[in-house]
């Protein structure tokens, strides 16, 4: 498991580091263009990159090289325009600057930790007189100090990475002419889990505009279900998008604390390839920030020890739907979190409808079926009722005549939204 550490140096003079940032960014460059256009293994891009850029190390070069094969691993041969592509557009409409588009395109350099070396051997943490400064090697024996400044909520963490010496990562990122943002990474040990499943869970139930909560026991009955609504995740910019993310998981962390009860959650996919539904489908999949959300609680819940469960989101809205919306009063997206906790306790939803005898819909659906000869997984059965719901009824007004007086009949079966 790694931790993050964020923070900033400052300086008025940077001239030294920018011209190692804008070397290491431009061999960066070099060797993904080898890589993607050359198709040449590490080794050789390495060699090529060294002899290129013979002001960086080679461990300088390793990691430059390390970061561009990462990046060709994810996009392989689709176009990348380093620096953005807004930027980039902004270029073209004389919007920016030649040098402003090289300030935004040559903006950081990486540096991987070295276990051996207690740390990291090209950027290293140094403490004077209470304070701590990175000291970064700009070139062959010469390097430069710059006074590091973190919040109080992370400085902690940097005395317990400094007392250690674990190796650590750090990237800095160019914000302007006088500041440069830090960002530390490390390996700690995957923290003991203290709250399991044995009191029961908190399933979640993950949409758009807002998270659906309900507080399980371990014997599969609801304690209680709200949602956490927040329009923000979905119509704010990324930076306010990212903080109410946190706020939200924040949220659910300190409810299953509370209730000292583990998490399920789904194990949510998309396609990349997905058939146009119309503009706000499309609208909400590129905006919908639910991988950030459940990769953010996932994190958390190892973090603070909380036992977890992804588990297949098949279905749940409508077995939620049709079996507990309205016995227990809930929204769909409630009942969907609670279907999800179930799911993640080990229950197993038998086809069935509130007030409604389950046999007979059983009957019913398996009418519809046809072929009573093969074995049929539950979810088939949800589905085939969910998609023929009106002949079901239909069916059902005919069959009602026979049930027993006490047996609701199936005009009482809810509507289908």
């Amino acid at each position: 498991m790694r931790k993050v550490i964020h923070g900033e140096i400052y300086s008025s003079d940077f001239d030294n580091l920018n011209k190692l940032v804008s070397n290491w960014s431009s061999a960066y460059r070099f060797a993904f263009c080898r890589f993607q256009k050359d198709k040449l293994n590490f080794n050789e891009v390495r060699n090529r990159t060294k002899i290129k850029y013979q002001s960086l190390n080679t461990r300088q070069i390793s990691d430059a090289v390390k970061q561009a094969q990462g990046l060709y691993s994810r996009v392989k041969d689709r176009t990348v325009i380093f620096g953005g592509r807004k930027n980039w557009g902004k270029l073209i409409e004389k919007g920016l600057s030649n040098q402003e588009w090289k300030n935004k395109r040559d903006n950081q350099i990486y540096t991987r930790g070295d276990r051996t070396k207690k740390g990291n051997p090209n950027i290293r943490f140094l403490k004077k007189n209470g304070s701590f400064y990175l000291r970064v090697t700009v070139g062959n024996r010469k390097f430069e100090e710059y006074k590091l400044f973190v919040s109080e909520k992370f400085r902690k963490q940097l005395l317990s990475l400094f007392s250690v010496g674990k190796a650590y990562n750090i990237r800095l990122l160019k914000k302007d002419g006088q500041h440069y943002r830090v960002i530390i990474d490390y390996e700690i040990e995957r923290p003991k889990t203290i709250i399991n499943f044995s009191n029961g869970v908190i399933g979640i139930d993950v949409n758009p505009d807002r998270v659906a909560i309900s507080n399980i026991t371990n014997d599969g009955n609801l304690i209680k279900s709200f949602s956490i609504v927040n329009n923000r995740i979905f119509f704010s910019s990324t930076n306010k998008r990212d903080y109410e993310i946190g706020c939200i998981v924040k949220q659910i962390i300190n409810y299953a604390l509370k209730s000292q009860r583990g998490i399920v959650f789904e194990n949510l996919k998309f396609k990349k390839n997905f058939e146009n539904q119309g503009r706000r489908f499309n609208r909400i999949k590129s905006n919908f920030v639910w991988k950030k959300l459940l990769t953010l609680l996932e994190r958390k819940c190892i973090e603070n020890g909380i036992m977890y469960k992804k588990v297949n989101p098949a279905f749940t809205s409508v077995i939620g739907k049709f079996k507990y919306q309205k016995m227990y009063n809930l929204s769909i997206h409630e009942a969907a979190s609670y279907v999800i906790g179930r799911r993640g306790l080990g229950f197993n939803e038998r086809l069935s409808l509130y007030k409604y005898p389950s046999e007979i819909v059983k009957e019913l659906v398996l009418d519809l079926v046809g072929d009573r000869t093969k074995r049929l997984h539950s979810w088939v059965l949800w589905r085939k009722l969910r998609d023929n719901y009106k002949a079901a009824v239909l069916t059902g007004d005919r069959k009602s005549t026979r049930l027993n007086s006490s047996h609701i009949p199936l005009s009482r079966m809810p509507s289908s939204a």
